[in-house]
């Protein structure tokens, strides 16, 4: 019976995503069941919804999740009634070892098959280190193993959650899930409002964007332009990746706070960082917490690493000890994340270039305290900062660019083929955007910029739910329909595409 369903709901709907028409409707009679049911059976609007939206993206893919959670979920009960280290050890290895070659079935598959050949399933990076950390916690003895397997089905499944994360540890968020919410009109509010600020993210700017981005770094078109298009397109690029990947989040915790649910933010205004290391404590937030947490943390306290920490620290000096500390777990980190991101030669350059800017900042951060100091310049001043800010985004900028392919002709074309006066002599209108798009595209951006520098000094939200309920709504019809006519639909355009769900 209820395969069949499954069935009827992956034929029927197509790979639903929070930009897909149907979504809304489906979004907003989940809201209604929500509520309308008593508190007590509210989890179970969540996990059949949850259910149904995977199933949109095929029967095949919903197996291969609940495969997963049947693994992980026998694995964690069997590691806790183990006993010793040692059985928790044999039981604990192999369970990660069948969850994260399922992870890897899909990563190299995708570099050697087409994707009709094999199984891709929704989420699977978010949800693979979510059950990582769940059996790491169970073993550590952090958390206890759960016993109800629909709960732990549900914390796997979220459908806000699993198209881009956040990537959540399970007690937290199953209790949230798993406890019925009462209807606030204010948080109902909220919510709402971070969807469409979410959607006029992934919408206006983002899939506004991805029309130059697209043009500029095509394969087809590589010998069009030169290196000034290049450079604005690694730029574009940044913001493009920025707007479509924390304009999903935005969807995904608006979603949940209107049912009283709260997840992890993802997002920290991250292009007001003034370093590499700052930058990444505010993109993706959850992901650098689990690396934190379960590879670089388990790496310092290593006993090898001490051990070799402390031959070079009676040999070298106490500097050089400390300095292997630091280098050693930081570069597994990155070299992990890039492969995190994508496989391939370019994700592991990616990871190796933000891992050499971390550990040179981290390791010789004396050296570069004294620089300033010996050329008088004012670390303080506002000049400062706003440098500060500017090269930490050419840095991500540049980053991106590693990832790209043809790279090395990227790069040829920026250093003997600038081309400056492409940005000049109309070149930039006939890459898919005319004059008017474009100039909402720059007053878009100029609209985000000035949203996150208010949000950075407090909550614009609670702002807004300040005014007047007729300026109020005013507002918020204003931005709905900024949406629906600046948004880019039609062909050409798919809005299903989050960047980040490739992870």
């Amino acid at each position: 019976m209820i395969g069949a369903l499954l069935e009827v709901i992956s034929g029927f709907f197509s790979k639903v995503t929070f930009i897909d028409f149907i979504f809304f409707p489906f979004a907003g009679f989940t809201f209604f069941a929500y509520y309308i049911v008593p508190l007590r059976v509210r989890k179970y609007v969540l996990l059949f919804a949850s259910i149904a939206f995977y199933a949109t993206w095929g029967i095949t893919q919903f197996a291969f999740v609940l495969l997963a959670a049947f693994i992980s979920y026998g694995g964690a009960l069997a590691i806790e009634r183990a006993g010793t280290r040692g059985r928790k050890k044999m039981v604990l290895f192999p369970s990660l070892a069948l969850i994260v070659s399922m992870l890897l079935y899909v990563k190299i598959g995708k570099l050697f098959l087409t994707s009709k050949s094999i199984i891709i399933p929704l989420g699977i990076s978010y949800y693979t280190f979510s059950i990582i950390g769940y059996l790491a916690d169970v073993y550590w003895g952090k958390e206890k193993a759960e016993r109800n397997f629909l709960r732990f089905l549900l914390f796997i499944l979220y459908f806000p959650k699993i198209l881009e994360g956040p990537i959540e540890k399970f007690r937290p968020l199953s209790d949230r899930l798993w406890d019925g919410h009462r209807f606030d009109y204010k948080q109902f509010c909220f919510g709402l409002q971070l969807m469409v600020y979410g959607a006029f993210k992934k919408l206006v700017i983002a899939d506004r964007i991805s029309v130059l981005t697209g043009k500029i770094f095509s394969v087809e078109r590589l010998g069009d332009y030169g290196g000034a298009m290049v450079v604005l397109g690694a730029a574009l690029r940044a913001l493009q990746m920025y707007a479509d990947f924390s304009g999903c989040m935005d969807m995904a915790l608006g979603m949940s706070e209107c049912m009283g649910i709260e997840l992890t933010p993802n997002f920290r205004h991250p292009f007001f960082s003034k370093s590499a290391a700052e930058f990444w404590r505010r993109w993706h937030i959850t992901l650098g917490i689990w690396f934190k947490d379960y590879i670089y943390m388990p790496l310092v306290v290593n006993p090898r690493l001490i051990r070799i920490s402390g031959f070079f620290r009676k040999k070298v000096g106490k500097r050089a000890g400390k300095a292997v500390m630091t280098v050693a777990p930081l570069y597994v980190v990155w070299i992990l994340t890039g492969l995190w991101h994508g496989t391939g030669k370019g994700y592991v350059a990616w990871g190796l270039y933000y891992g050499t800017i971390i550990v040179f900042s981290t390791v010789f951060d004396p050296e570069l305290k004294k620089l300033a100091k010996l050329l008088r310049i004012n670390t303080e001043s506002a000049s400062y900062n706003i440098f500060r800010v500017a090269r930490t985004f050419l840095i991500f900028s540049f980053g991106r660019l590693l990832t790209v392919e043809h790279f090395r002709d990227q790069l040829k074309k920026i250093l003997f083929d600038f081309r400056p006066w492409q940005l000049f002599d109309g070149t930039l209108f006939g890459m898919g955007l005319d004059r008017p798009n474009f100039a909402v595209l720059v007053i878009a951006l100029c609209v985000l910029w000035r949203i996150s520098l208010a949000q950075e000094k407090g909550s614009l939200r609670e702002i807004v739910a300040g005014l007047n309920i007729v300026f109020r709504w005013i507002l918020y019809l204003g931005a709905v329909f900024a949406v629906l006519i600046f948004g880019m639909y039609g062909p050409g355009f798919n809005a299903s595409d989050f960047a980040y769900m490739q992870f």
